[in-house]
């Protein structure tokens, strides 16, 4: 809350000594008149100014504005305010820039995820349209070709029983045995 100071204008002295009278003076002289005259009382009543300083930081409520008003009026009234509402206001700023730091981070991981994701989809789908084109070849030699581009593919056991079952080697030389234990890709 601002302090009010009444303003007593002497209209003789403002005029030169010369009387004016009501009609004569408009309004937006007098309000040109107020305005003058609080301008000259700010600069001659400090508490005013540190009022006036006080409202500009706290309409603003920035970290900055309450360090402006601290750095003006140290000893001003609402130096002490000021000083817990510029660390509060310091401390939103910065849980602020934290947290958009932590999603700009989940934000990176999250894609470099989804690529990863993505490529593997990609290596399943040539995976599983090699084997569509193997199992309508149906031959011992596409089954190895198969083989050979994935020895350890979701249908690399199948392909194999399918090389013994028409009459070639289980297990061509050039292409190592598959993984032992359960499989982590049963993707269909």
């Amino acid at each position: 809350m601002r302090p009010t100071v009444p303003v007593a204008i002497d209209k003789d002295c403002l005029c030169g000594g010369g009387l004016v009278k009501e009609v004569g003076m408009t309004g937006s002289r007098k309000v040109l008149l107020a305005v003058v005259a609080l301008a000259l009382l700010a600069d001659f009543l400090p508490v005013t100014r540190d009022e006036l300083s006080w409202w500009w930081a706290e309409s603003h409520d920035h970290a900055g504005d309450y360090l402006s008003y601290l750095s003006d009026r140290p000893q001003g009234r609402h130096a002490a305010e000021a000083r817990t509402l510029c660390v509060q206001r310091q401390w939103a700023e910065t849980k602020r820039a934290l947290i958009r730091q932590a999603y700009q981070e989940t934000a990176a991981t999250n894609s470099a995820a989804a690529a990863a994701y993505g490529k593997e989809k990609r290596e399943r789908q040539q995976e599983f349209f090699c084997w569509k084109g193997a199992s309508v070849s149906n031959t011992v030699e596409s089954y190895r070709a198969f083989i050979r581009q994935y020895p350890h593919g979701q249908h690399a056991a199948q392909a194999r029983r399918l090389i013994e079952s028409l009459g070639g080697a289980a297990s061509p030389a050039n292409s190592p045995a598959p993984p032992q234990g359960p499989r982590k890709d049963n993707f269909r």
